[in-house]
C-alpha cells in the first residue's frame, strides 16, 4: 500500500490541475498609457478573458482613438509570459485609421512598450507618433464563501 500512495497523490494533483485549467477562464487586468503625436490620450484599463478580443473607444468625433487587444498566454515562452495582440486606431472623419498593429511578448506584471517614431527620433511619449505602454496582471479569482 505504501508504494501506491505517492501515485494516488500525483493522480489527484493532476486531476485538480486539469479541472482548474479547463474549468476557470483566465482573466487579466490590462492597463494602458497611450500618447499620440506627443499628447497623452488616456490611461484606461480593462479586464479581459484570455483569448477573447476586446476594444475600447474614447474621445470625441474629432479627437477619438480606439484600442484593440487580445491577451494570449504564451505556451512556448518563459513562465507567465503573454502575447498581447495590440492595435491602435485614430478617428479620421467618420472612420478609423490604423496607426499601429503588433504582437508584443511580455512577462505578466511588467510593462511592454510599443512606439512609432520618425527616422532616428528617440522613442519617448513626447516625440513618438504613437507611444503605448501596456501591462497585464493575472486576476486571482475571488474565493467562494459558502454560508451554512
Amino acid at each position: 500500500m505504501r508504494g501506491r500512495s505517492p501515485l494516488i497523490v500525483l493522480a489527484l494533483v493532476l486531476m485538480a490541475l486539469t479541472t482548474t485549467a479547463s474549468g476557470e477562464e483566465q482573466r487579466f487586468l490590462v492597463e494602458f498609457e497611450l500618447h499620440i503625436d506627443g499628447v497623452e490620450r488616456g490611461t484606461p484599463s480593462m479586464m479581459l478573458l484570455a483569448g477573447s478580443p476586446a476594444s475600447l473607444e474614447t474621445g470625441s468625433d474629432d479627437d477619438g482613438y480606439r484600442l484593440e487587444i487580445e491577451v494570449e498566454p504564451a505556451s512556448a515562452a518563459p513562465v507567465n509570459s503573454l502575447w498581447l495582440h495590440v492595435a491602435v486606431f485614430e478617428r479620421v472623419g467618420q472612420g478609423w485609421e490604423e496607426l499601429v498593429d503588433s504582437i508584443l511578448g511580455v512577462p505578466e506584471g511588467e510593462f511592454a512598450t510599443l512606439s512609432v517614431v520618425d527616422g532616428d527620433a528617440a522613442p519617448t511619449p513626447e516625440t513618438a507618433a504613437v507611444y503605448l505602454r501596456v501591462r497585464t496582471t493575472r486576476s486571482v479569482p475571488e474565493p467562494v464563501v459558502e454560508e451554512s
